[in-house]
């Protein structure tokens, strides 16, 4: 209890219109149904920001309903994207990983897995890092931006004809799949082009210390595949964990995390 998590971590605060055009620019190629959730939540996340100038200017103090709207607003906003992962965090074996064949379930979990990838405090870190020598206080925003850009990835991949759902199980009992506060991470991510930017994706989210979710784009091999891990497997993808995790990593016991504590690069 009490671990990994910040209060009010995913408040918004006021920002100016160099964000506000930058919020609209990255939702402005997202299609279908959701475009219209997007449009609205910029909509009242600028009403809100207008709102609140407007109440500092007049009483020099933000009322206490906006105060709450602040610290609190994306939380039930959070909370029903959480609960698109309930598909794929039960998946124990190859049947499980079905639901993808549902259009709606698809895009719900694949929009999830993008946002448990950009959500987290590490990619807030990065993306204020890449800006900060820019006019836009990506700060500011990043909490409406995390959920844009999950929505775009998860419309990108979606509709990607290559896409492999790997339900992955190890066959021993000798190590466990160990996770961190980056729970979804690209296992590929460092491989880069000429921009900086990744090549490629492969998703690889651990579920529990014995079962992993890994989203591939490969050519070739069947759309549904379970595959049981040797040690050596598992040590390789822990290993890509403990380079990736920010300021937690989570075993399932003590042994295991001595040992890869000692391993980061």
């Amino acid at each position: 209890m009490k671990v990994a998590q910040k209060r009010y971590f995913n408040k918004f605060d006021k920002f100016d219109k160099t964000e506000l055009d930058f919020l609209k620019h990255m939702s402005s190629n997202i299609k279908g149904p959701i475009k219209e959730t997007i449009n609205d939540l910029v909509n009242d996340i600028s009403i809100f920001n207008e709102l609140k100038k407007l109440q500092e200017e007049i009483a020099n103090e933000t009322p206490e309903t906006l105060n709450e709207l602040e610290k609190n607003g994306f939380e039930l906003l959070h909370t029903t994207i959480e609960g698109h992962g309930r598909n794929l965090i039960s998946c124990r074996k190859l049947t499980d990983l079905y639901f993808f064949n549902d259009a709606e379930s698809k895009f719900e979990a694949l929009m999830y897995l993008s946002f448990q990838y950009f959500r987290t405090k590490k990619q807030k870190d990065s993306q204020i890092e890449n800006f900060k020598d820019t006019q836009l206080n990506i700060e500011k925003i990043y909490n409406v931006l995390a959920i844009i850009s999950a929505i775009r990835i998860a419309q990108n991949i979606s509709f990607d004809p290559n896409i492999h759902y790997n339900l992955l199980e190890i066959s021993n009992n000798e190590i466990s799949f160990i996770t961190c506060d980056q729970p979804v991470i690209n296992l590929i991510g460092d491989e880069l082009d000429d921009e900086g930017g990744a090549k490629d994706l492969i998703f690889y989210y651990p579920i529990s210390p014995k079962y992993a979710i890994m989203i591939d784009f490969k050519p070739e091999g069947e759309k549904f595949q379970h595959k049981n891990l040797k040690t050596e497997d598992v040590e390789k993808l822990n290993l890509k964990i403990v380079n990736e995790y920010h300021e937690f990593l989570f075993s399932d016991t003590d042994e295991q995390l001595k040992n890869y504590t000692q391993h980061r690069v």
